[in-house]
């Protein structure tokens, strides 16, 4: 028989999801007494192949297999039923006799379609999801047909060529006989089958998806060791590696114990578990939060965070290596209007709050519940039952309230009183104020006036005179101060909530900081549970209490009320402070902070988003719909996406960005699906047009997808410019077009776009497919991706296709789940779909709709694709030769000449600054530069920007020396502004381990090729691209260490920070090898041209130089490291060093100098 491909990383990806994963051979070798023969002499190679590579993988709680087979088959006979003498010679599976005692009622023989068609029809008819039933439906009326063959209610409605495959294999067939009906039929229902595809990945036969075990929760494996930094006391080969950071006071997580009948529960406990004495029967979805471990007697009981348990650890009843889900808090559903109050608080949920009125919804909770025991117990039930409040009307069933949320009543009895009181406009006023400007060059447009400004507050006229762009960059100075912005929230909690419900003043400090941090987070940030609930004093809150008159409080019923305060202050923060910022502020980020949010006032951003509008009108083509034609487009079938339009503050103006996630008349509970359809469709445009993309590179012209095609494409024109001799002189010219989507004609797009689907020709064929990997730090990832291809190029077979994508892509150490095919896309309905697109799209602004008649939508995926496209086009018809001896560069919109032909770069500049009607392409002069002298009146009054002939020219972040072709990277971006708002992580239980795992994750973006080929630059070059590259990393490790959770100082646990900067410079120089593979670079001696050594210290210096000047907060760091550096001095050749001082010169870091943090 051939051996099993080896497949390590696909065999422990498998053991993590199940509970045994065996060869076939072996799975089949258990059920019955041993000299069992599955392959013999003279099988087909075929069938052997598929004995080898056949892993069988045994679900948590699956079903027993059967205990011995019931029947044989003998060659090509009929069949006959054994007596229990195992394998004969020469004949099949025999029965050992225990399935045969019931002679009356013998089992069915059945052929491979027949069994497999029955499958599939069980596995339709439970409703369970299986590869094997991909693309099988059950029959109803409205989609009716005939059923497949040897099913009576299944229908087919799209292609699974995995099971296609199966039904007619010869080799399965075989299996068939020598198995029989029931173990086959039991491997295929409740087991999971994986055929291991040589050299490392494998594909799914059978068995529910794998990505649907991969939850987000599973716990990763302990971190391998790496390699110590020499040099650094303290740090060996190992020390450090598993370190993480724990709140000052550990809380060790005792588990959650699952719930009989609850979703995912595989094997049933083996004990009841034990239901406390002090606890409380409670109507409701009911979760337990993390429980801390109990304090000292001589101190208040705290809220800790909990840590989650150790890897190696399971849950009772459950799979060893894995984990139940992190506990949360899942409230009942509510109608529309009752926000969903998560676990975890999160930004995202107070962003883009447009409308004009500063003032709280009346649907609010508070707003909408009267100030009485009735409406207190609403609230109460609400907040910690999880139950949702009635609408007015409708018939309420009165339960009975537990006793301990029963005497609560009083104290939210006054919080509703105190809201309803609360003077909300008047505390915006005093906290976050409009400037005088505000107040004197507000809008006097009529539709604004009376919108929820206050009449103390309310804008007078503009002059005349004064033009849009002037009042535009003065309202964008007017928004409000995280501080501003703290202090109304501050104002507005001491004034709602009571005395008694915060217990002190020490937990009520405590959410205010928390308050604090949460509007300080940025974009993607979240605030966790347990950094919500982190030395909250338990004991202080007497309204927590079961039994008032206790004086012990248990273990239980201590967890009880930390949960219950959990509940509270996820609350308070989740849904009131969220609310506040909904309705007082537009919470928006920028173009020029990254992520840092900025608070407006709505009635600011109103007068913002009017001026907005006027200038969009301006610069792009739109049409106002008549009611009739807005009434057509919501009949229309297929529905149509409609976009929702915002804007994005620049420094001096607005960025409008439109969301194509919007189904126009589409109620709410449709629009998902219908969204999910269209979205579906434009990713199969989108996978159909990188297709033609990659079979034809020639579309895109110069066109570059990103930093590996700019460094190819630059790599060989700079050793073709080295070659000559002597090397010409070299003209630089970059250009950047105006209102590139917006100004692009349609006609020609569509003239574009036709001719590289053309409908009337081409048929596709597209696979929907899974990857499912497993990281080398024990983490899942999943991806999910399309396939397209023609009948030319087709693999119809699941092997074949495996192993073309590995030889065509970088695919390894994955398993590949098909979900559906489609074998007859039409090139003429993908047209259709794309004429939609771009003829049809709707823009909703200011409750009006509108078509845009020239451009592309900015929020399709599809954009960036078709203005290549289109400029590609372009390029071809215009400049046919201009590559010859240099090269033209794009990326998107911003196009790079280098030629050694003056004239040739004036004709190019000549033709852009004058403009392409055609393709809508006109250059912008303000960010047009150029290396060579510019005749006046050549290019009309205006002229680009003139650099000297030799100097670091700009182009999209790069800086290109003109002389020697090297390139370091452009931090001038990162000038004024904050690593801390562009840089978070998911802290969790373990935020030392992710904030390392953040770290080199970005590291490994900000390494790219073309900054470390020492083919392309010099090695100066490189030891400054180098330098700079660890100098920002020091600042992004500062603003980690800044976010970290619990008050978490470094010194008390130095050597993982060590560790981390360790593992930064052997990071670093791996990707450095990686980039010079076949290069030398270091020899023993630290000698060479680039040896590790010079790596770590420049990594130690560029850490030295940030974390001096925060010497209060790293000193226990300084000592060690600078020992390690004078350590690596001492190693390194003397002109080694020299260029490694030359090379982090404080004079080529200035733009570092100005950032924020």
């Amino acid at each position: 028989m051939p051996r099993a491909p080896r497949c390590r990383a696909v065999r422990a990806l498998l053991r993590g999801r199940y509970r045994e994963v065996l060869p076939l051979a072996t799975f089949l070798r258990r059920l019955g007494p041993p000299g069992r023969l599955l392959v013999r002499r003279g099988d087909p190679a075929a069938f052997r192949a598929l004995v080898a590579q056949c892993l069988v993988c045994v679900p948590w709680g699956a079903r027993p297999p059967p205990a011995a087979p019931c029947f044989r088959q003998v060659g090509r006979g009929g069949p006959c039923w054994g007596r229990g003498r195992g394998w004969g010679r020469g004949r099949g599976w025999e029965g050992d006799g225990r399935a045969l005692q019931d002679a009356a009622a013998p089992p069915q023989v059945s052929c491979l379609k027949e069994l497999v068609a029955r499958v599939v029809q069980r596995l339709c008819e439970r409703g369970a999801r299986n590869v094997l039933a991909f693309g099988f439906a059950l029959l109803d009326g409205a989609r009716g047909g005939p059923p497949v063959a040897f099913t009576t209610s299944v229908r087919s409605y799209l292609p699974n060529t995995v099971t296609e495959t199966l039904r007619g294999s010869g080799a399965w067939g075989l299996l068939l006989r020598r198995v029989g009906d029931d173990v086959l039929t039991h491997l295929l229902a409740r087991c999971a089958l994986y055929l291991l595809v040589a050299p490392s990945c494998a594909y799914q036969v059978c068995g529910p998806p794998l990505y649907d075990l991969c939850a987000p929760a599973s716990l990763p494996l302990p971190a391998p060791g790496l390699p110590g930094l020499p040099g650094l006391p303290g740090l060996g080969a190992g020390a450090g590696a598993s370190a993480d950071l724990r709140p000052t006071r550990q809380a060790q997580n005792s588990g959650a114990r699952r719930r009989r009948g609850s979703p995912g529960s595989g094997v049933p406990l083996a004990k009841r578990p034990r239901r406390s004495v002090a606890s409380e029967p409670e109507r409701g979805a009911h979760r337990s939060f993390p429980r801390a471990q109990q304090p000292p007697v001589s101190e208040a009981p705290a809220v800790t965070p909990a840590v989650a348990a150790s890897p190696a650890a399971s849950w009772e009843g459950g799979p060893p290596g894995t984990r139940p889900t992190t506990p949360a808090w899942h409230p009942s559903p509510g109608p529309q209007g009752v926000p969903h109050d998560p676990a975890h608080p999160e930004t995202k949920r107070f962003l883009y709050c447009s409308g004009g009125r500063e003032r709280l919804r009346p649907s609010f909770l508070l707003s909408a519940l009267p100030p009485t025991l009735s409406g207190a117990r609403k609230l109460v039930e609400t907040i910690f039952l999880g139950s949702a409040p009635q609408k007015p009307g409708a018939a309420r069933r009165m339960r009975r309230l537990p006793a301990r949320y029963w005497r609560m009543r009083p104290l939210f009895q006054e919080l509703l009183g105190n809201h309803a009181r609360c003077p909300y406009r008047a505390l915006l006023r005093t906290h976050c104020p409009l400037r005088a400007m505000a107040a004197k060059e507000g809008s006097g447009n009529q539709a604004h006036r009376g919108v929820g400004i206050c009449p103390l507050e309310r804008p007078v006229a503009a002059p005349q005179e004064q033009t849009d762009s002037t009042r535009l960059v003065q309202l964008l100075r007017q928004h409000s101060s995280p501080w501003q912005v703290y202090a109304f929230l501050r104002a507005c909690l001491c004034w709602l909530v009571p005395t008694g419900l915060w217990g002190s003043r020490h937990n009520q400090r405590r959410f205010l900081r928390n308050v604090k941090k949460f509007i300080s987070l940025g974009k993607h940030a979240k605030l966790s549970l347990q950094e919500l609930t982190w030395k909250m004093k338990v004991r202080d809150c007497t309204w927590l209490h079961g039994n008032p008159g206790a004086c012990c409080v248990p273990a239980a019923e201590h967890r009880r009320r930390e949960e219950i305060l959990a509940r509270f202050l996820c609350w308070l923060m989740g849904t009131y402070v969220v609310e506040l910022l909904r309705s007082f502020f537009y919470v928006t980020e920028t173009t020029f902070q990254k992520n840092r949010l900025f608070f407006y006032r709505k009635s600011v951003w109103s007068q913002l988003q009017s001026i907005g509008i006027r200038q969009l009108f301006n610069s792009v083509h739109l049409r106002e719909l008549s009611e009739a034609e807005v009434r057509r487009h919501r009949e229309a079938r297929p529905a149509l996406l409609t976009s929702r339009l915002r804007f994005l503050p620049k420094p001096s103006g607005l960025r409008p960005i439109v969301n194509m996630d919007y189904i126009m008349g589409a109620r709410t509970f449709h629009r998902d699906k219908k969204v999910q359809h269209l979205t579906s469709q434009l990713k199969t445009l989108f996978s159909v047009l990188n297709y033609e993309r990659a079979r034809r590179p020639s579309l895109l012209g110069a066109s570059m997808l990103g930093m590996d095609d700019i460094h190819r494409a630059w790599r060989t024109f700079v050793l073709r410019i080295r070659a000559q001799n002597p090397a010409p002189q070299l003209y630089f010219v970059k250009v950047d077009v105006t209102g590139a989507y917006d100004a692009l004609p349609q006609d020609r797009l569509v003239e574009v776009i036709a001719n590289v689907i053309r409908p009337q020709e081409s048929t596709y064929c597209v696979r929907h497919y899974a990857v499912v990997q497993r990281t080398a730090r024990g983490h899942v990832r999943k991806a999910f991706k399309r396939h397209v291809s023609t009948f030319a190029d087709l693999q119809p077979y699941m092997r074949q296709f495996v192993e073309r994508l590995q030889e065509t892509s970088s695919l390894r150490d994955a398993v590949v789940i098909e979900q559906s095919s489609s074998l007859n896309e039409a090139g003429s309905s993908l047209f259709h779909l794309f004429l939609r697109l771009v003829h049809n799209h709707v823009v909703r602004i200011g409750g009006k709709s509108y078509i845009q008649c020239q451009g592309v939508p900015q929020g399709s995926i599809l954009s960036t694709l078709l203005c290549s496209l289109c400029y590609g086009d372009m390029e071809r018809r215009l400049f046919p030769g201009i590559e010859q001896d240099g090269v033209l560069l794009r990326l998107v919109d911003d196009f790079l000449l280098v030629t050694p032909h003056l004239t040739q770069a004036q004709a190019f500049l000549r033709t852009l600054v004058k403009g392409v009607p055609e393709y809508g392409c006109r250059a912008n002069l303000q960010k047009t530069a150029v290396n060579f002298p510019v005749e006046d009146g050549a290019l009309g009054s205006a002229a680009p920007l003139q650099l000297p002939a030799h100097c670091l020219f700009p182009w999209c972040g790069l800086l290109l020396d003109t002389r020697t072709l090297e390139v370091s990277c452009d931090y001038s971006s990162y000038a004024h502004t904050s690593i801390r708002a562009s840089l978070t992580f998911s802290q969790g239980a373990k935020p030392g381990r992710n904030m390392r795992r953040k770290l080199l994750a970005v590291l490994r973006l900000k390494c790219c090729a073309l900054f470390l080929d020492l083919q392309v630059n010099g090695i100066h070059t490189v030891y400054m691209n180098v330098y700079k590259i660890f100098l920002l990393q020091a600042y992004r490790f500062h603003a980690c260490v800044l976010q970290l959770p619990f008050n978490q100082p470094v010194r008390k646990n130095p050597s993982f920070f060590l560790r981390v900067i360790a593992d930064t410079a052997s990071c670093c120089y791996s990707l450095l090898k990686a980039r010079n593979a076949g290069l030398s670079l270091g020899a023993k001696g630290a000698s060479g041209l680039f040896p590790s050594e010079a790596a770590r210290w420049l990594c130690l210096h560029a850490f030295l130089l940030k974390l001096a000047h925060h010497s209060g907060t790293y000193r226990c760091l300084l000592g060690a490291l600078q020992a390690a550096k004078a350590h690596l001095s001492r190693q390194l050749p003397r002109g080694t060093l020299a260029a490694l001082e030359a090379a982090a010169d404080p004079s080529l870091t200035a733009d570092f100098k100005t950032i924020l943090d």
